[in-house]
């Protein structure tokens, strides 16, 4: 899932912890721990998220070497390509290692991925950097975009076309044309 920041990434991928994490589930964190926060205003039971902060691709390699990402209900990493940006070569080989290994997961044990991304220009729009790797490790890609304040839309991209339209609210999120 990719979007320019702040258009909701986190949020999204914490309402799919709250409709999907019935035991535990493991929130891989780039971007601090804010999001903690969010989760407690959701209504989430953070006493059910594990919380792994990577503070550089490296951890990435350590989380595959020492998790077992499979017996989580649901794994999500905000944001998986944060670290391409910093060290280009290294970073970027190392996340598709990452998004590769997620998906063998999801594919092989079931479990439910979600991977936020950042973004950069090409051509006067935007696209996740990395996008032509991720894309080939990804069952589904979905791009965010604001439509007005507090209102957004959800495209899916991969497999087939789809909009929907939300709200971000204190709760979280409030579909709009479902």
């Amino acid at each position: 899932m990719y979007g320019a920041a702040g258009v909701g990434k986190t949020t999204l991928a914490l309402e799919f912890i709250k409709d999907y994490c019935s035991s535990k589930c493991l929130f891989v964190s780039t971007e601090g721990l804010e999001f903690i926060h969010r989760a407690e205003q959701m209504k989430i039971d953070t006493s059910r998220i594990n919380v792994y902060g990577a503070l550089w691709h490296t951890d990435f390699l350590e989380l595959l070497a020492h998790m077992s990402l499979a017996l989580y209900d649901v794994v999500v990493v905000d944001s998986v390509n944060a670290f391409v940006r910093l060290d280009a070569q290294k970073a970027y080989d190392v996340t598709l290692l990452l998004s590769a290994a997620l998906y063998k997961l999801s594919e092989d044990y079931g479990v439910p991925v979600v991977e936020t991304a950042q973004v950069h220009s090409v051509d006067g729009s935007y696209e996740p950097v990395a996008m032509k790797g991720l894309a080939m490790w990804s069952h589904n890609i979905i791009r965010l975009d604001y439509v007005s304040p507090g209102h957004r839309r959800l495209s899916v991209e991969k497999p087939d076309a789809l909009e929907l339209e939300f709200r971000i609210g204190e709760g979280g999120i409030e579909w709009l044309n479902c």
